[in-house]
């Protein structure tokens, strides 16, 4: 979508009445342009049904209907102007090319693309038995092979909008993911980086938001608009790694203020490093910090192994382009801080159970932990503690990285031949992920150098008080 003519930050560029049609869930159950509302209904009912139809669904089906046979339904016009193929995304990539292509992508993204792929593959089931329940001009569907689906079901995913509507009784409201002809030729574009130099490369910004009012959303002008510059929005503030999945593409540059990288670590792993860092605690400083890190989420009271399946619990971590890694830094904290300040924040922790400091004991200065007079842990640690948290994260930050990458051979620069049996445009991809990710590392470690952590430490103590404030 291009600008004709110069537009004003401000400005309204797309006004969309709540009146307009809504090609949504509703709208596809209840079709009767091809039978649509009686196939759901006779499955629904059926004693050998398999899961829920799902609102991508009934879309899906829709939209695979209304490619079919376009001149039977208001909605067809639309979905003849869909694009032919489906976003180039891992999701759909062939086998063997995507097993080529692994060693390089980071590890939460091949854990998404096979939950994606699962998701894909048990909603094709139902949307597949529920075709074989369609007729056409009195003749039974043809049926729905999992190709055909894909790109219906992807069209949905990468154009869908989500509007958020008062109840029916009148009670909260209610989310509808709307096919919107027009609105979705608005391309994506990320919020800049944080860490962003203005250099003409760096992401400007969605050109338009949107905004509800009474009887209407609206797109309006995020900023000033040249005419023949082109009018974006965004899809959210999604990582590389979503977008590339879910939309088809990863942003140039690759580095944006949705920019995060995902990883896991199991608890064990947690265990051991407190086993080194608090080494000469006393009898009373283990228990203490033990206490304090099964409050905080990090261990588990009944041990590392998952009692139902015998898995080992692993804690879910993200880190953000720009933003401090506090959930890691508040485990770590409670990890190396002295002796004395964990005995301190564990008695400072037992007052929640309606005691709390009076303002005088909460203004010392000297006081390592008190609980505020709206019942809030607050904590003061020493420069050494913090500097210590501090490169404790940057040293598991450098444990995790190579995984959080990808652990391919060196690719930086762009410049690597793609590895036999990766097309060029997915090998470039692949790059720019990897480029973001690392960048978020590089970014994440500047936070955590000795320097940064003496000047400008004190978010250690709110990322320690944040995680044990969980109530």
């Amino acid at each position: 979508m291009i600008a004709a003519r110069d537009i004003e930050r401000g400005e309204e560029v797309i006004s969309l009445p709540t009146t307009c049609t809504a090609f949504d869930a509703d709208y596809a159950s209840a079709d009767e342009n091809f039978g649509l509302s009686g196939a759901v209904e006779a499955y629904t009912s059926s004693p050998t049904r398999g899961g829920d139809v799902t609102p991508e669904v009934s879309l899906a089906l829709l939209i695979a209907l209304a490619r079919r046979h376009p001149e039977r339904t208001p909605f067809g016009a639309y979905a003849a102007a869909l694009p032919d193929d489906p976003p180039h995304t891992p999701l759909l990539m062939p086998d063997d090319e995507l097993e080529a292509l692994v060693p390089y992508l980071p590890l939460s993204l091949v854990d998404d693309i096979d939950a994606a792929r699962q998701e894909m593959y048990t909603l094709w089931d139902i949307a597949s038995a529920v075709m074989e329940r369609v007729e056409v001009d009195g003749e039974p569907a043809a049926a729905l092979d999992v190709d055909e689906f894909a790109w219906a079901w992807m069209m949905i995913r990468s154009r869908a909008i989500t509007f958020r509507t008062r109840s029916t009784d009148g009670d909260g409201t209610d989310a509808r993911r709307c096919m919107v002809p027009v609105v979705d030729i608005m391309n994506h574009e990320c919020a800049p980086s944080p860490c962003d130099k203005p250099d003409g490369r760096a992401h400007e910004g969605p050109a338009v938001e949107l905004e509800a009012r009474d009887g209407a959303v609206v797109w309006r002008a995020a900023r000033d608009v040249p005419a023949g510059s082109e009018i974006s929005w965004t899809y959210g503030n999604l990582s590389n790694e979503a977008l590339w999945l879910w939309y088809g593409f990863v942003p140039t540059p690759p580095s944006h203020a949705g920019c995060a990288v995902a990883f896991q670590l199991p608890e064990s792993s947690l265990r051991g490093g407190l086993a080194s860092v608090a080494k000469d605690d006393s009898e009373e400083a283990t228990v203490a910090r033990e206490d304090l890190l099964v409050r905080s989420g990090a261990f588990d009271a009944a041990g590392v192994m998952n009692e139902a399946g015998g898995q080992e619990r692993a804690l879910q971590f993200e880190v953000k382009l720009g933003e401090r890694p506090k959930v890691l830094a508040g485990i770590a904290g409670l990890m190396c801080c002295t002796e004395d300040e964990a005995l301190a924040v564990r008695r400072a922790m037992m007052t929640f159970g309606g005691c709390v400091m009076d303002e005088e004991e909460e203004d010392t200065e000297d006081a390592v932990a008190v609980v505020d007079m709206s019942g809030r842990l607050k904590v003061r640690l020493c420069q050494e503690s913090r500097r210590r948290t501090g490169r404790y994260v940057a040293f598991i930050l450098d444990r995790v990285e190579p995984m959080a990458c990808g652990e391919g051979g060196e690719s930086s620069g762009g410049e690597s031949p793609a590895p036999g049996g990766v097309d060029d445009a997915n090998w470039s991809a692949a790059l720019r992920v990897r480029a973001g990710a690392r960048e978020v590392f590089r970014a994440t470690n500047a936070m955590l150098e000795n320097d940064a952590l003496l000047t400008d430490g004190g978010w250690i103590d709110d990322a320690v008080a944040s995680i044990l404030n969980i109530y």
